[in-house]
């Protein structure tokens, strides 16, 4: 049976505020096994975020080595019979990689579970090529199990391959759903955004659909809470953007913030504004956060958004601005913002919570 695992992932410096929300996750999922009773060794995978293309290739490349090192040096003198390997992924482009890691770790005779996030596996895969679809099934046929971020990856799988495959959505611990929900107070609408700041987040789009709710209201505040990812010249974009705002008098900006922080800071908000299309945006935790504080989502249709946050009302077609504030907009005056506000809670309570998802995840495993 297996008692422990050695789990390779975007861990990041244990001892920091997580980076990204891939740092959070990959962070929850080891805190699940361990209060599911499993031992667990982290190897933190290099998170790549150097700018430029040039510079960006020979760093991923160079790490990918030294990664590897990394794991042998963990895994080498290993127990075969209580422990397992176990790959946190985006999948993508690392599909050859991790093809080379899983057939190293069963060559020394562990077994291998993956753990596949966001929603970019699923892009790549069906714009993949025959010769990468191969090196996907191949990768998959050789996982004792093969875990899932949403159900649209998992469907892929279960058409390609026998491995037992498992649904494990992002989840929230029971002190991170709020309860009671707030009384939102209706003297004014607060906006909230918290996350990464780059590109394929589409602050902007967030900034300019604020700009636009202000000539309309003059009761709109906005916070953006995050700190830079890979484009800090966007950082310095959206920060003139707020500078330059005629409405800057009613947005905060804070950067990489304790999510206890966070936490408070969401008790007095109502919307939480998501318009992404970042590559390997899948469960996002920030949603969920949010959801479990009972904020409103706007969110694009992009990925699981749509799934996980189950009401079409809430859902933005494209990346406008205009499209948002007018989203933003019909539900301030025409929906009940309480009675969505305590359906999201519900919607995480029900479906997304710790309980529910590892006691699920914990049968799951005991099949390896």
């Amino acid at each position: 049976m297996i008692k422990s695992f050695f789990a390779f992932g975007n861990f990041g410096k244990m001892t920091e505020v997580p980076k990204s929300g891939g740092q959070s996750s990959a962070r929850r999922v080891v805190a699940g096994l361990e209060k599911m009773g499993y031992g667990v060794v982290t190897i933190s995978r290099r998170r790549c975020v150097t700018e430029g293309k040039l510079v960006h290739f020979l760093e991923t490349h160079l790490f990918a080595i030294i990664d590897l090192i990394k794991i042998l040096k963990h895994i080498m003198f290993g127990n075969r019979k209580t422990s397992a390997f176990l790959m946190l992924t985006y999948g993508g482009g690392l599909a050859p990689y991790e093809l080379i890691i899983t057939l190293v770790v069963r060559l020394l005779g562990y077994k291998s579970v993956t753990y596949m996030k966001g929603g970019q596996f699923m892009d790549f895969y069906n714009k993949g090529t025959k010769f990468y679809q191969w090196l996907v099934k191949k990768n998959m046929d050789l996982q004792a199990q093969v875990w899932f971020e949403g159900i649209p990856s998992l469907e892929i799988v279960k058409k390609i391959s026998n491995t037992h495959v498992v649904y494990y959505p992002n989840y929230l611990t029971d002190d991170n759903i709020v309860d009671p929900i707030p009384l939102k107070t209706k003297d004014k609408l607060n906006l909230l955004y918290f996350g990464r700041i780059t590109p394929d987040k589409n602050v902007d789009v967030i900034i300019k659909a604020f700009n636009i709710l202000c000539k309309k209201y003059d009761d709109v505040y906005l916070t953006i809470i995050g700190g830079s990812g890979f484009s800090k010249s966007y950082v310095k974009e959206i920060d003139a953007m707020i500078e330059d705002s005629s409405y800057k008098n009613h947005i905060v900006r804070k950067g990489l913030t304790p999510f206890a922080e966070i936490k408070e800071i969401m008790l007095s908000q109502h919307m939480f504004v998501f318009p992404s299309n970042a590559r390997c945006e899948g469960h996002s935790n920030s949603l969920n956060e949010a959801m479990g504080q009972g904020l409103v989502p706007i969110v694009s249709d992009y990925h699981f958004n749509r799934a996980i946050v189950g009401d079409d009302r809430l859902i933005v077609d494209g990346f406008e601005p205009q499209a948002y504030a007018d989203k933003i907009s019909y539900i301030r005056e025409c929906c009940n913002l309480q009675e969505i506000s305590i359906k999201m809670r519900n919607r995480v309570k029900d479906n997304f919570s710790f309980a529910i998802v590892n006691n699920r995840i914990y049968k799951e495993l005991q099949k390896i």
